[in-house]
């Protein structure tokens, strides 16, 4: 059945357009002004119709952590960020011991199995061989450098599943455990790091493409005996070629520094992200990430004593609104950032509205609130 959605905003890569998106045995067949048959149509009129949206970095939602979710958990999270936009994701599981990680991965893998865990992409792993003074709301007890020992398992076990794993390169002794990664097809991101440039240099060699929640958790320029030495946020905008992620809520960067991000940094090597705690979705006032507590206030997750953030609880749809409404960014900049660019990034055949792409569409209202929700065609 070919269906068409007719509009007045279609946010395309070209721009926003009026016209026609058809698709048909969930991909997309022609986006335009010309008018083909159809055996059902939708009429959008004023409202945005853009490609569904892609959260590469996500912890959880609903009350439910990726890390200690059991599959109905796990799927009640996925359906609340779906609702909001996200129809892709890539949960994530932040640093744990071997036998919790392991277990994460077996719940994440039935998860995905299920077919309300379509839009589960594949898993990311966040540490747990980050850098001591940068890990943020993780647990200390539970940062070491790479074990070899560890990583080969789990990879040898889920590595059709794992997708990206963050990790501090200058913990990674030679850039051994980078190039592991790359070898069998997961992301190296840096992330939750000290690194100096030399570190990232090495990583960046090594198949390291990424940098995990840009200006969170991630060093900046130092001296050594006066001579300066670049740090990780300065690697990200010397290289056009390393992408970078940030926490698009509004509270971690402020308008401002989305702002200067935007100016300096090519658009086509940003992604936004939510980081969302498990306490999205909900109206508590205390959470905790692991074993950290944490407390809500200010629309954002705060450590105990207020001296750094704990994580966010926004949605996809509200990184669109935060970045266009806040930052005044246009919205096809926007999307792309919010879906094309991560599919670039993790090789999936999403994030635009173009013929042959997966059929992963919104239809959403002024604030870009999801009103209509296809996953490859079927609407949700």
């Amino acid at each position: 059945m070919i269906t068409r959605i007719s509009a007045k905003r279609i946010v395309t890569p070209g721009g926003v357009i009026g016209g026609f998106v058809y698709f048909e045995n969930g991909k997309i067949t022609y986006v335009g002004g010309e008018s083909r048959p159809f055996d059902r149509e939708i009429d959008a009129g004023e409202r945005y119709v853009l490609p569904g949206l892609i959260d590469t970095h996500v912890h959880g939602a609903r009350g439910f952590d990726f890390c200690e979710a059991d599959v109905e958990g796990i799927l009640a999270a996925v359906e609340h960020h779906v609702r909001h936009g996200a129809t892709t994701l890539f949960p994530t599981v932040t640093s744990s011991d071997f036998a919790r990680t392991f277990g994460a991965l077996e719940n994440l893998e039935k998860a995905m199995q299920d077919p309300r865990g379509a839009a589960i992409a594949g898993v990311h792993l966040e540490g747990p061989y980050l850098s001591l003074a940068q890990c943020g709301a993780q647990d200390k007890s539970l940062i070491t450098p790479p074990v070899r020992g560890d990583y080969e398992k789990l990879i040898d076990r889920f590595g059709a599943i794992i997708k990206r794993w963050d990790y501090a390169p200058e913990r990674d002794e030679g850039g051994e455990f980078c190039a592991y990664l790359k070898a069998h097809g997961i992301l190296p991101s840096a992330g939750h790091t000290d690194a100096i440039y030399d570190d990232m240099k090495l990583a960046r060699e090594n198949g390291c493409r990424l940098i995990t929640h840009f200006y969170s958790c991630t060093s900046t320029i130092t001296r050594d005996h006066g001579f300066r030495r670049l740090g990780v946020l300065e690697c990200g905008y010397l290289w056009d070629d390393m992408y970078i992620e940030i926490i698009a809520d509004g509270k971690h960067l402020p308008p401002e520094l989305l702002q200067l991000i935007f100016k300096l940094k090519p658009h086509d090597k940003i992604l936004l992200i939510s980081d969302a705690l498990k306490v999205t979705g909900e109206n508590a006032l205390a959470s905790s990430v692991g074993t950290t507590p944490c407390i809500i206030e200010d629309g954002v997750c705060k450590l105990l004593d207020r001296s750094a953030f704990a994580g966010s609880i926004a949605t996809a749809d509200r990184l669109l609104r935060t970045v266009v409404r806040e930052a005044g960014l246009p919205l096809s900049d926007a999307v792309q950032m919010g879906a094309t660019n991560p599919a670039a990034l993790m090789g999936l055949n999403k994030g635009a509205l173009a013929a042959g792409m997966d059929a992963d569409i919104l239809i959403t209202d002024e604030d870009f609130v999801p009103q209509i929700i296809f996953k490859g065609g079927a609407q949700i």
